[in-house]
C-alpha cells in the first residue's frame, strides 16, 4: 500500500526551508553575487583563472558538498573568514519586505527552520530584509553543522534536531535537486522548487 501525498503531509511535524533561491526568487540575483564573490576568493587564493576556478569549485562541490568544504580540506581556509567575505553583498538592492511570503509563513502552524549552506549572519540578514525573521524557530546554517552542509547526512540530522521532530515527519523545501534527493533518501517529505 502506498501513501498518497495528502496522507503523508498530515504526518508532517516540521518544515525545513532552504534560504537562497527558495525563500525568494533566483531572479533577484543574490546568489549570483555570492557566486561571484566565491569565484573571486578562490581566484585570489589559488591564482587560477575563472575557468580553472569553476572546474575546481565543481570538483569540491562533488567531493565535499560545498566549495568551502574543499577549501578547508585542501587549502586550510578558515570558514568564518570565507563566509564573511562571500556574503558581504548589499541586500537592499536585491530584496525587499515580502508580505505575501510573510502571510503564507504565518499560516503554517508547524515548527519551521531555515536550513542553509550559507552563514547564520547571511541568513539573518536575508530574513530581516524579507521581514520574515520572526516566522522561524531557528536557523541551521553552516556553523551549526560543523561546516558540513547539505547534502551531508549530518547536516540534515542537525537541522531535524532543531525542529524537534522525526526525520519522517519533516518536510524539506529546497531548490537544488541533490539536496532534495538526499532528504528523500533519509525519509523526509521533499519539495523541489
Amino acid at each position: 500500500m502506498s501513501l498518497t501525498f495528502e496522507s503523508k503531509i498530515t504526518d508532517a511535524r516540521g518544515i525545513l526551508f532552504d534560504l537562497d533561491n527558495t525563500l525568494y526568487p533566483s531572479e533577484r540575483g543574490v546568489f549570483d553575487r555570492i557566486n561571484d564573490r566565491i569565484d573571486s576568493y578562490v581566484m585570489s587564493l589559488t591564482g587560477l583563472d575563472l575557468d580553472g576556478v569553476k572546474r575546481l569549485r565543481r570538483s569540491y562541490i562533488e567531493r565535499h558538498g560545498t566549495t568551502l568544504g574543499g577549501l578547508m580540506a585542501h587549502h586550510g581556509v578558515l570558514p568564518a573568514e570565507f563566509l564573511e567575505f562571500v556574503h558581504d553583498i548589499p541586500l537592499d538592492d536585491l530584496l525587499y519586505p515580502d508580505k505575501v511570503l510573510r502571510d503564507m509563513l504565518s499560516r503554517i502552524e508547524l515548527p519551521k527552520v531555515v536550513f542553509t549552506n550559507a552563514s547564520a549572519g547571511h541568513a539573518e540578514r536575508v530574513m530581516e530584509t524579507l521581514t520574515i525573521d520572526d516566522q522561524f524557530d531557528g536557523i541551521c546554517a553552516l556553523e551549526a553543522t560543523g561546516y558540513r552542509g547539505k547534502p551531508h547526512r549530518e547536516a540534515y540530522l542537525t537541522a531535524v534536531g532543531m525542529l524537534g521532530c522525526p526525520v519522517t515527519g519533516t518536510i524539506l523545501i529546497d531548490d537544488l535537486d541533490v539536496n532534495v534527493k538526499a532528504g528523500t533518501e533519509l525519509g523526509m517529505m521533499t519539495v523541489y522548487i
